[in-house]
């Protein structure tokens, strides 16, 4: 006589991994070999790195700290403290001037896309890293509140999309990630393209 088989509890099948987010420049300029690859990734931190902490540190021209790309290359034939700023400065320099060579729609969509930013959950998870991007164009089609000042109108933007997102109330979520992707790789594009010119003063070369 053969025992009974105890019932296998249910148990819920093992979330899936996490791919990591695509990166900005990735999305944009499709890298395939491995200096593409290279290039695109050192683009990404160079501008996480300038609207997160250069920017406002090239204003007191008191910028000491470089992206990851530019520290290791640099560490590894000038090992100085001194170096490193003087060479912090001039990148942050040369990005600046990178940015003002583009048209001020798509600096401020790299602006946007950059910065670190907190918004509502709702708005996180329907548009991830593109959250930024989509509340600017929420804002741009229907500037509410009205235009009293500039302090509190994107957070306002986003409370009503994620308000609208959790009444389920008919929200474009589709069209605008597409109009936001297809905003931030122009100015993506755009940015490689000025950059590339400036490219050899740290060996960021395609």
């Amino acid at each position: 006589m053969t025992k009974a088989k105890k019932p296998v509890p249910n148990t819920p099948p093992p979330a899936p991994a996490r791919t990591p987010p695509t990166r900005h420049t990735d999305a944009a300029l499709h890298p395939a070999t491995p200096l593409e690859v290279i290039v695109s990734r050192a683009l990404d931190q160079e501008l996480e790195w300038f609207f997160a902490y250069a920017e406002g540190a090239l204003h007191r021209e008191s910028v000491g700290m470089l992206p990851s790309y530019a520290a290791v290359r640099i560490l590894a034939t000038e090992p100085t403290d001194e170096a490193c700023r003087g060479r912090a400065l001039e990148l942050a320099r040369m990005v600046r001037k990178c940015l003002d060579a583009l048209s001020g729609a798509q600096a401020s969509v790299l602006r946007a896309a950059y910065t670190p930013r907190r918004w509502p959950k709702a708005v996180e998870r329907a548009w991830g890293s593109l959250s930024a991007v989509v509340v600017r164009l929420a804002f741009a089609a229907d500037p509410w509140p009205p235009r009293t000042g500039h302090n509190g109108l994107e957070e306002a933007v986003a409370l009503r999309l994620a308000a609208q997102l959790a009444a389920e109330k008919r929200v474009p979520v589709a069209e605008l990630r597409s109009r936001a992707q297809g905003l931030l790789g122009r100015a993506v594009v755009a940015y490689a393209n000025a950059r590339s010119l400036e490219s050899t003063a740290l060996g960021v070369t395609r």
